[in-house]
């Protein structure tokens, strides 16, 4: 499958819930941002929301992470703000620790993952003023072993659930050794490679989407021989493989 047709693939699908989680300093927000402008759906960040917090009570990340050990109110109040969010959309992007957890039944689960030490590098070479500001690569690196064991004590106390487990994912991608672009269109193409394998409908054009649902809705309420909508329903997969129009 090729970029453009995994676009369009994305573009044409509904439901769309993604979820983008991974490593801290994988890309995760650099590739869900670009995704949500690409496919021109809302974005919900987990990670911003905690950033505001950390900036409204004038304290850094880690030190906020430190206090979320000892008070969980925040933590479930962002997650709840997920569900909630996901729910409002039959297509969105959903990018936080958990958010492949809280958001209901999404359709792809993507992790983005990244060895600490290119983590680290990437973090120390970003200039822009969301970061904390540490004294040396090293002390950064331990920042985010730090905040990685903080994560996973305080989800496992909450939830009984590992936020690094690429188990619980659909797509899993190494960007260690991949440049932004690579990332954004390997993860894309892997996205929609999986959608495409979930959803029958996936991919079809507005004309060819509505008369798929068409025929569903025949056939759910019995009112259409079943035999000749799924032989519509093939003439138009068949048409769509072969790129035809209409």
């Amino acid at each position: 499958m090729t970029y453009s047709e995994a676009l369009q693939i994305l573009q044409n699908t509904s439901p769309l819930r993604i979820t983008v989680s991974g490593d801290i300093g994988s890309g995760k927000s650099t590739f869900a941002k670009r995704l949500a402008q690409e496919l021109n759906i809302p974005r919900v960040y987990a990670g911003g929301l905690f950033r505001e917090k950390a900036q409204e009570l004038g304290i850094t990340l880690d030190e906020l992470n430190a206090r979320l050990e000892k008070d969980d109110t925040l933590d479930r109040e962002i997650d709840e703000k997920q569900r909630t969010k996901a729910r409002e959309h039959d297509r969105i992007i959903s990018e936080g620790r958990t958010a492949w957890y809280f958001v209901e039944n999404p359709d792809v689960k993507v992790f983005l993952a990244v060895n600490p030490q290119t983590a680290a590098q990437r973090i120390w070479d970003d200039t822009s003023d969301n970061r904390d500001r540490y004294g040396s690569i090293e002390e950064l690196a331990q920042a985010n072993i730090d905040r990685k064991a903080s994560e996973e004590k305080r989800y496992q106390r909450y939830y009984g659930i590992s936020a690094y487990d690429r188990s619980n994912f659909d797509v899993v991608i190494d960007t260690t050794n991949l440049s932004i672009q690579e990332v954004f269109e390997t993860t894309l193409v892997a996205i929609a490679q999986h959608a495409r394998s979930q959803n029958t409908s996936c991919g079809l054009d507005k004309t060819q989407l509505f008369f798929y649902n068409f025929a569903v809705l025949l056939i759910r309420v019995r009112r259409y021989p079943l035999p000749l909508t799924v032989i519509y329903f093939s003439y138009v997969r068949r048409k769509h493989e072969r790129g035809e129009n209409g």
